[in-house]
């Protein structure tokens, strides 16, 4: 409820007296209070009745507010029978009719408390009228206090208000009456209701006067309660010391407790305290419960050695998982057999010597279908949730959950799903770490949803999990692998004897392998036996034949009843009897040799460990015969049994790939899997899995290319499920090897068409992930194939652009046969369909395609360049529910120019001259397309020396006027940007190549402008190759090139004789102007530009000088673009604002100021 608010009302409220305040008697009064709700506090911890003269029966408080907003402000109570007890406490109070003494005062406030709750709306739970059943108003006083308050009016209050009334003797009557002068005074001063005598009768029902005595039976009475909840009982009066300190310090911030946080509080302040009483019974035994799963647990911490010897090793990954839960609940995920159970056993030890409390359950020791089903199986009276809260303490807990892949999708994996939950919805001290195999979080989303989070550990970490908040558990480090040889040297013996045997090795790195290999050699098998192990099922399979059928087929039997119980119940506990039937002595023999284990009271059995019970549900359950032929029945979806079987699974397809090099057998029973629509998800997504991680060489894979090109359908089918695996996988591990993949990829290219899809998926995997040329070439010729199909269909959606990414992305392997491929985008028909959509995708891979081939880069900037689409209708660029993004046709065919601009800088670089001529050749494209000339304009043709130029102009002065504007649309103009940022910046050799290429190769006016431009700003030999050609009278007077060419002449006027410039200057006075309407005012203005440009003192000839000198400063004078925008702005007079004289009054003059 925490702080409480007043109701509205009509009542006047009063005003609040301050805590903090001065003077002794304050003092003595903010003491006797925080005693006082000490007091209540006692009964709130102890769960006890409250004080038997409230006459509330057997209520008890749940909650406790210091300092409320209440009327009766001191202490606000509220009980188990719904009720309120409002609290207000005097250490030393006198009989008096003035309302503004302490007793009227008092009485003043329980008027004012009655009527804000009669006219309450029940909002703050006690703003409702008041019921004398349950509610009270109490003035708590202190031992001081007269009599006549202590004992004379309680006495009268409860004479009145018993039914009929009561004769009151003489004191009471007057004590009576100076209470009543109270009431109505304060209700007329409080309210304009009228007053009845009805009123004083209800507050006399209502209020309660209770007399405490802090240094004798008060305090006593308060300890002796206190007394049930203390661990000592001579810690009961620390503990009353406590409850005072907390009332001081909820009082101060307006707090309030309940029973947790009560608890919670002095708890946290180190005093003991016993577990409500309520719940003793369950939390005892919850901590029994959890100290027998700890004690099994133990056993996965240590690995006997050949000669029965205890082997313990600390794992290295201990300190990062301790870390991890002190920072929040986690999973504990791992391979099977990589030893999570004992690494879970040392994290709940190491917090329990912390000081933390630990429970742990582990979840194949319960046959549960619901949360009422485990309460049941732990023999509690509460239900788990309830008692956990209840199980308070000073430190942080944690609930410890061992094995959450043994429910294997059975109702069991719910309830403990649902017990995590709630236990980290609680919020409190409780925190939740859980072991599970990797394999069933991948399948189980819910449990990645639960611990959601960041993982903390970057090292300890799955890749594929990386937004669930776990810790891997690895196998053994060299360093965990060699503490274990020095302390089994039976074991370091068989391995150092294994050198050939370099599998053996890595099995061994399993803890569980390390175990069952310990288990072997201690029944006397040797080198020789372990010498054909390769692998975990190998060393299974040798586990199997001297573990269960030297016992016969009795053994056998026992073990199918066992396996199939599980699998039908999909739990992996089995009963004693279904286990036993008629031969219990099979069943005693297969416990003794450590692979079943049954309960304390040999009720329910199970697998000494899952992996046991996998590989028994592959040798007993599941045929291998019947999986090659597509009829294993174990396996469909009806049943729901994926997660039970799947592991299983694995140790049968592991057996049939290693029956032949070939792997044809794997690959049919594969494929029936992968293929039956029937087929339960989860196995048909392990199986995926497994055909993606099993593949090491070309040869383990080739038959499924041949099927899938000889038009086998299943084949076909599993090669579409089997990408999706794979491709999770090559995100996941950055170890895969390649060449399978590439090889089948280009196996398949001879007949794309039935997974051309997943081809695509595929391929888009591998092409970032390969380096290697040959591999690339593999995939190269994979691309081309379905690009040529892709280019075949009718209606191909979006697989040509997507094989365009993949043949571009490959172009370097076969350049001839790509760009054979690649230029069908251009084909005309083609081109006015499709051009939207794919010649963007062949535009986006422009870099790898120019960087070998420059020539058909070239030709990809002319094309594109040259071909308009003008089409508006809509597009998706992304087809997300949230936020779908729309564009148009023409919009994204503008992407292609887009890309091309980007890597035209980069173009310039590695392929300068196929570069020029990709410039040229898009911007002559354009101009045609946007600017197309006419019959006037003009196009001359030069001779300079040997050299001859042509000029053409192309209206660039408008449309490329500003070249340094910021504004970029992809079109001409902006690839016209980058050349100059090129010219700009490039060495001054690659500079002079550029110039060239563009004079051998262009006439646009554009491209003169440009490189002019660049010439008079670099000042090198670029300007001197410009320069004669600058001086042009072409150059000089065209619209589009005269700016530059000037620039270019005045900048290298420096560098010209005498001589040179007497006869330039000459020249220029022989310019023809006729052309013009009025050649000689043209004639002036051009030449007060251009020798106004060179400047009076570096001209030669007194015409050019007196020309200057005569323009002085006029326009004529700059030279300036003929084509240019400005923006600018002029003062705006405030008085603008105002109409008329409104500028003049007072109000708007300082407006006006404010404004200026």
């Amino acid at each position: 409820m925490g702080r409480q608010d007043k109701g509205e009302s009509a009542a006047k409220k009063p005003e609040r007296p301050d805590v903090q305040g001065g003077g002794a008697a304050t003092s003595a009064g903010i003491l006797f209070q925080q005693q006082v709700g000490a007091v209540f506090g006692s009964r709130l911890l102890a769960e006890r009745p409250l004080d038997h003269r409230l006459d509330l029966g057997q209520a008890k408080p749940e909650r406790i507010s210091f300092e409320t907003m209440a009327p009766v402000d001191d202490i606000l109570v509220e009980t188990s029978d719904g009720g309120f007890i409002a609290i207000q406490a005097k250490t030393n109070v006198s009989l008096s009719k003035d309302l503004g003494s302490p007793f009227g005062k008092t009485v003043s406030q329980f008027v004012r408390h009655w009527l804000v709750c009669r006219d309450g709306d029940g909002k703050l739970n006690w703003n409702r009228p008041l019921n004398p059943r349950v509610d009270r108003l109490v003035f708590a006083v202190g031992p001081k206090t007269s009599a006549n308050v202590r004992v004379t009016l309680p006495a009268a209050l409860r004479q009145y208000f018993q039914p009929g009334g009561g004769q009151l003797n003489a004191g009471q009557q007057r004590a009576f009456d100076r209470f009543e002068s109270c009431v109505q005074a304060a209700w007329a001063k409080a309210t304009t209701d009228a007053y009845s005598a009805e009123v004083v009768q209800e507050l006399a029902a209502l209020i309660r006067v209770l007399s405490f005595d802090f240094d004798g039976s008060s305090r006593e009475a308060a300890i002796e309660t206190i007394k049930d909840v203390a661990q000592e009982p001579g810690d009961a009066s620390g503990i009353f010391s406590g409850l005072e300190t907390v009332s001081a310090e909820l009082m101060a911030g307006r707090g309030a407790v309940d029973l947790q946080t009560a608890r919670q509080k002095l708890l946290g302040r180190g005093f003991r305290l016993l577990a409500p009483p309520d719940f003793r019974a369950d939390i005892a035994r919850l901590k029994d419960h959890g100290a027998m799963i700890a004690e099994t647990l133990k056993r996965h911490e240590e690995i006997k050695a050949a000669d029965g010897k205890s082997i313990s090793i600390v794992r290295e990954c201990q300190d990062a998982v301790r870390d991890a839960a002190l920072g929040g609940s986690l999973l504990i995920i791992g391979e099977p057999g990589a030893g999570k159970s004992g690494v879970l056993s040392a994290l709940a030890r190491d917090l329990k010597e912390r000081g933390s409390d630990v429970l742990e359950l582990a979840a194949d020791r319960y046959s549960v279908e619901t949360m009422e089903g485990l309460k049941s199986e732990l023999r509690l009276e509460h239900g788990l949730i309830d008692t956990l809260e209840a199980w308070d303490g000073p430190a942080p807990a944690w609930l410890i959950v061992d094995g959450l892949d043994a429910s294997r999708g059975g109702p069991g994996g719910g309830v403990f799903r649902n017990l995590i939950e709630r236990v980290m919805s609680l919020g409190g001290r409780w925190k939740a770490v859980a072991s599970i195999r990797t394999f069933d979080l991948r399948m189980g989303q819910k449990f990645q949803a639960l611990f959601k989070g960041t993982p903390s550990n970057e090292e300890l970490t799955e890749e594929e999990f990386s937004q669930v908040r776990h810790v891997k558990v690895p196998p053994w480090t060299q360093a965990e692998f060699d503490q274990l040889l020095d302390k089994a040297p039976t074991l370091a013996t068989i391995m150092g004897d294994a050198t050939e045997n370099p599998q053996l090795q890595d099995v061994a790195r399993v803890p569980f392998n390390t175990r069952l290999l310990n288990e072997l050699i201690g029944d006397g098998l040797v080198i020789a036996d372990l010498s054909q192990v390769g692998s975990q099922a190998e060393l299974l399979q040798l586990y199997w034949k001297h573990r269960i059928e030297t016992h016969g087929a009795p053994a056998r039997q026992c073990i199918r009843r066992i396996a199939k119980s599980m699998v039908k119940t999909r739990i992996l506990r089995a009963p004693f009897e279904k286990a036993a039937k008629s031969d219990a002595a099979v069943l005693d023999a297969l416990e003794g040799a450590g692979v079943l284990t049954s309960d304390s009271k040999r009720r329910k059995v199970q697998f000494r460990h899952h992996l046991l019970f996998d590989y028994a549900t592959a040798r007993v359950l599941l045929d291998p015969e019947r999986l090659i032929a597509g009829k294993e029945k174990m396996i469909g979806k009806s049943d729901a049994r994926g997660l039970m079987l799947a592991p299983a699974l694995r140790f049968v397809l592991q057996e049939i790939w290693m029956r032949e090099p070939g792997r044809a057998a794997f690959w049919t029973a594969a494929a029936h899997v992968l293929a039956d629509k029937d087929c339960d998800p989860v196995i048909r997504s392990a199986t995926a899995r497994i055909c993606a991680e099993f593949p090491c060489q070309h040869d383990d894979i080739a038959v499924l290319a041949k099927r899938i090109v000889a038009g086998d359908e299943n084949a076909a089918r599993a090669f579409t499920h089997m990408c999706g695996a794979l491709g999770i996988r090559l995100e996941d591990d950055s170890e895969v090897p390649l060449a399978p993949w590439t090889g089948l990829v280009r196996d398949i290219a001879p007949n794309v068409a039935a997974v051309h899809g997943a081809l695509r998926f595929l391929l888009f995997r591998l092409v970032d992930r390969v380096d290697d040329q040959n591999l690339r070439r593999d995939l190269g010729i994979s691309a081309r194939a379905l690009l040529d199909h892709a280019l075949s269909l009718v209606d191909p959606g979006n697989l040509v652009s997507s094989a365009i990414d993949l043949v571009g992305e490959t172009y370097a392997s076969a350049g001839p046969k790509s760009r054979a491929l690649l230029e069908k985008v251009f084909v005309p028909d083609r081109q006015a369909v499709h051009a939207a959509l794919e010649v963007p995708a062949l535009c986006r891979k422009i870099g790898r395609i120019a960087e070998t081939d420059p020539e058909f880069g070239a030709r990809i900037y002319r094309e594109t360049y040259g071909f308009q689409v003008n089409d508006m209708r809509e597009t998706s660029v992304s087809d997300s529910q949230i936020l779908p993004l729309i564009s148009n046709a023409r919009q994204d065919y503008g992407m292609a120019r887009y890309a091309l601009k980007e890597f035209f800088g980069e173009f310039l670089e590695l392929h300068p001259y196929h570069a020029v001529d990709a410039i040229v050749q898009a911007v002559e494209c354009y101009v045609e397309r946007e600017h197309a000339r006419n019959a006037d304009t003009v196009e001359i043709e030069i001779k300079i020396g040997k050299r001859s130029v042509r000029l053409r102009e192309d209206l660039s002065y408008i449309w490329a006027s500003d070249p340094e504007s910021d504004y970029d649309d992809d079109d001409a103009d902006a690839l016209i940007k980058r050349l100059l940022e090129h010219l700009r910046s490039a060495d001054e050799a690659n500079a002079i190549r550029i110039a060239e290429r563009l004079v051998e190769t262009s006439s646009l006016a554009v491209f003169w402008s440009r490189l002019f431009l660049a010439a008079g700003e670099r000042n090198d030999k670029l300007l001197a190759f410009c320069l004669p050609i600058a001086m042009q009278q072409a150059f000089l007077t065209s619209q589009e090139t005269a700016k530059d060419a000037v620039d270019v002449v005045a900048k290298g006027y420096e560098r010209m004789q005498r001589p040179e410039k007497e006869a330039f200057e000459a020249a220029v006075s022989q310019f023809d102007f006729s052309q013009y309407a009025r050649p000689d005012d043209e004639r002036i203005r051009f030449e007060r530009r251009l020798f106004g440009a060179i400047g009076e003192a570096s001209l030669a000839t007194s015409h050019a000088r007196a020309v200057v000198k005569a323009c002085g400063t006029s326009r004529d004078a700059r030279n300036d673009r003929p084509y240019s925008t400005e923006l600018t702005g002029i003062p705006l007079d405030t008085d603008l604002w105002f109409l008329g004289n409104a500028g003049k009054s007072p109000a708007n003059r300082n407006l006006k100021t404010a404004i200026d």
